[in-house]
């Protein structure tokens, strides 16, 4: 049988993260039709080599332009499937694929090519003032670590990499939900080269039982301003109830919101720190639902995607990828980002559903998780858009007699 051979790239940052663990099961998920190998290259391993060579070498890192030429060489890959080449890999991957005539499909988890961060999200609040490809403002703001210099870079990074052409260049770029896509069109990537392909739950891997009378609403994610948890502790606190708000997860605000919590004597919050996944069972198993506030524009959501894989209605702000998941009533309960007094509302109505009903939710987000989030309905979905990128007669030749 005819197959595709796959070259997935991806960069990986110095912290380990959910684009990461997505990438990898992604290639996972293609092996089964398709030759798939996997280029990944550690920002570490850059930093390492140098610290003072580092801006310059990203730029164009001549080793891994090396590696991917070799890798070319030896396997004829159909296409190259890119997710990040930032901040290490360099632009000069897009260029390298021009030049050996390789179609790529960038799949994309961020607004990178319109903004430093890649959030589109500043001091609190959302930012666009980088959209269209000037990105001195972010540079102004040190949007890149808060930082001038690691944002001076990552300017350069990414002007480099809108003049290497890949934003006309690129056979596909796929973006994550509607609302992803949307905001990358105003970012210069061309809205008739873009497909809209959510991402995937492996729902084996989720154990189900049905949500307890009284359960805990659970948050599970980072602990970073653009996640949004502080709103949901200030509006916890106005709650008259005995139910319990569960934080699992660490990151750089942590300990702000212990503080706040402890210094207005806000009741029945738990922080557990990190739970790895596997270890996170009880948590969902005392949870009637979970909270996803997030404050930024959320390309692709897992967290999500895993509670309504689950059997957990989620509460989320109409943003991002939450207006696709959540689009039906069933699947949890969509706040207005504008109004102030909609989470404290919300949660409130969500602590009054009794769980017979919060269980008939859960059978609805199970199902919709089956049907339009598994692996299985990703694949076909993909190998579609794989079809497209790989033009008339979508295989060589040489591919059908080998097989």
């Amino acid at each position: 049988m005819p197959e595709f051979r796959i070259l997935s790239i991806f960069n990986r940052y110095l912290q380990y993260g959910g684009e990461e663990t997505m990438a990898a099961k992604i290639a996972e998920t293609l092996s089964q039709k398709a030759l798939v190998r996997e280029y990944n290259y550690s920002t570490q391993e850059w930093l390492d080599a140098g610290k003072f060579s580092a801006p310059f070498r990203g730029l164009k890192n001549r080793h891994v332009i090396r590696q991917l030429r070799l890798l070319q060489r030896e396997y004829k890959f159909d296409f190259w499937l890119i997710h990040n080449v930032f901040p290490a890999m360099s632009p000069a991957v897009y260029r390298e694929a021009r030049r050996l005539n390789v179609p790529v499909i960038h799949m994309l988890h961020n607004y990178r090519f319109g903004c430093l961060n890649g959030l589109l999200f500043r001091e609190g609040r959302e930012c666009r003032e980088c959209l269209k490809g000037s990105f001195l403002p972010g540079v102004k703001n040190r949007c890149w670590q808060g930082k001038l210099i690691p944002s001076l870079y990552s300017a350069c990074f990414q002007t480099a990499a809108r003049k290497s052409g890949i934003l006309h260049n690129a056979a596909r770029f796929i973006a994550l939900s509607g609302r992803h896509a949307e905001l990358l069109k105003t970012t210069g990537i061309p809205e008739e080269k873009t497909s809209i392909l959510p991402l995937f739950v492996e729902t084996h891997l989720l154990p189900y039982v049905p949500a307890p009378e009284g359960g805990d609403i659970l948050f599970v994610g980072r602990l970073t301003p653009e996640k949004g948890l502080m709103p949901v502790l200030q509006a916890w606190e106005r709650l008259d109830t005995e139910r319990r708000l569960v934080i699992a997860g660490d990151g750089p605000q942590r300990q702000e919101l212990e503080n706040w919590v402890k210094e207005h004597n806000a009741r029945n919050i738990l922080f557990k720190g990190f739970v790895p996944l596997e270890e996170q069972e009880q948590l969902w198993n005392t949870a009637s639902a979970s909270i996803a506030p997030s404050a930024w524009q959320e390309a692709g959501a897992t967290t999500i995607l895993e509670s309504l894989g689950r059997g957990r209605p989620v509460i989320a702000f109409a943003k991002g990828a939450a207006c696709d998941h959540l689009a039906n009533p069933l699947h949890g309960w969509l706040m207005n980002p504008d109004d102030p007094g909609s989470l404290t509302h919300t949660l409130q109505t969500v602590l009054d559903t009794p769980a017979a009903r919060i269980n008939v939710m859960g059978e609805q987000c199970r199902a919709f998780i089956r049907e339009y989030r598994s692996p299985e309905s990703w694949l076909g979905a993909f190998m579609e858009i794989a079809e497209q990128a790989a033009g008339p007669g979508s295989l060589p030749e040489k591919h059908t007699q080998e097989s």
